[in-house]
């Protein structure tokens, strides 16, 4: 006896009811079900009867490096920002450092004092937490925020910073791990990279469990959250300029080249699988205004843009383009999608319980 046809339409329909950690889960299961779930039409149906948010939060530099401000987008030209902000936190000079923007927890830096104070975030719920940092040498560092659990509430932070010190055949670089469930820092072995190549201390993208960097010669340097180990991949041999982005939950990677036509296109490859090295094409997007760059993937059929004068959401297949944010000012641009519910998460009571040992900071 055969075994009865899924009804994928009814699928997708009880599906945008629920929250986006149970709707992961799903994804797995069912192939047809994890490429519906990522289509904008189901994301934007979903955020609706979820009472969730998607968007961006920009960060407005001056030349010289002085930060203007801190702004949030609604990723849809047609619905006001509820009151999605980082004005909460403490004051100071806060800036946004890191983002899981799949559970929209941010990592803030209040460099203020002599010691910057990192603080993780829920701006949706307006909660925060103050967290050790021990202090490092340098200032040259990148960091990664990723949620590892929601039931209890749970977050690891990868920090890498260049060490001091000059070696002839390798690059150094620092490796440090919080885990909210211990409240402290563990020091890794150092990264050691060969000199001909190295890290490019940028925002890590995260997906499938993994924090994925850029080398200086268009490798991949990925850290896995749950063994803490290092491994490394090429990135396809094709086109220029390779930019990581996360597409239907795994890592993507977008370069760019120009067709006979004399057009600009970005060609979009995906990991076949998430633990995998090898790539599968995915498509390729024709350039809007010829110098675009695509910030992110927040569905499977459409990239948000962004140049000189806009931050754009253009849908491949329609072909519309939505301005969500005009430029009006000279200025460079920090950005860090963002995707929440309003659910409140065991970050005070963490901050409470925990905060005496924040002043004394340390490694295990």
């Amino acid at each position: 006896m055969s075994s009865p046809v899924i009804n994928q339409d009814m699928v997708q329909e009880v599906l945008s009811y629920l929250q986006a950690s149970v709707i992961r889960k799903f994804r797995v299961m069912n192939k047809e079900c994890n490429k519906r779930s990522y289509e904008s039409w189901f994301l934007d149906l979903n955020l609706h009867r979820t009472n969730s948010v998607s968007g961006y939060f920009l960060q407005r530099y001056k030349e010289g490096g002085d930060k203007l401000r801190t702004s949030f987008i609604q990723e849809r030209s047609d619905v006001r920002n509820n009151g999605v902000s980082i004005d909460f936190l403490p004051q100071g000079k806060v800036n946004i450092e890191a983002c899981d923007a799949s559970n929209g927890i941010l990592l803030c830096v209040n460099d203020t004092g002599l010691i910057p104070e990192y603080i993780v975030c829920k701006p949706t719920t307006k909660q925060y937490q103050i967290i050790p940092n021990p202090k490092v040498p340098g200032r040259d560092k990148s960091l990664g925020i990723t949620v590892v659990g929601l039931d209890p509430f749970r977050y690891k932070i990868c920090r890498l910073s260049k060490s001091p010190g000059m070696n002839r055949n390798l690059r150094t670089f620092a490796c440090e791990v919080f885990d909210s469930d211990l409240f402290t820092w563990k020091r890794l072995k150092n990264l050691r990279l060969p000199r001909t190549d190295g890290l490019i201390l940028s925002k890590p993208v995260q997906a499938s469990g993994f924090l994925h960097w850029r080398s200086r010669n268009n490798n991949v340097i990925r850290f896995c959250l749950k063994t803490e180990a290092w491994s490394f991949l090429h990135t396809p041999n094709f086109g220029v300029f390779p930019k990581l982005v996360r597409y239907e939950g795994k890592l993507g990677v977008i370069r760019e080249w120009t067709n006979k036509d004399q057009e600009d296109v970005h060609g979009l490859w995906v990991l076949k699988s998430s633990f995998g090295k090898k790539w599968e094409k995915v498509k390729d997007i024709k350039s809007i205004w010829g110098k675009d760059d695509i910030l992110w993937t927040p569905s499977n059929d459409a990239v948000t843009l962004c140049s000189w004068e806009r931050v754009c959401f253009y849908n491949i297949n329609t072909e519309k383009l939505d301005i969500l944010h005009a430029i009006k000012e000279f200025a460079s641009y920090g950005c860090f999608p963002f995707c929440s519910d309003y659910e409140r998460v065991d970050l005070e009571e963490g901050r409470n319980l925990k905060g005496v040992i924040v002043k004394a900071a340390k490694f295990v």
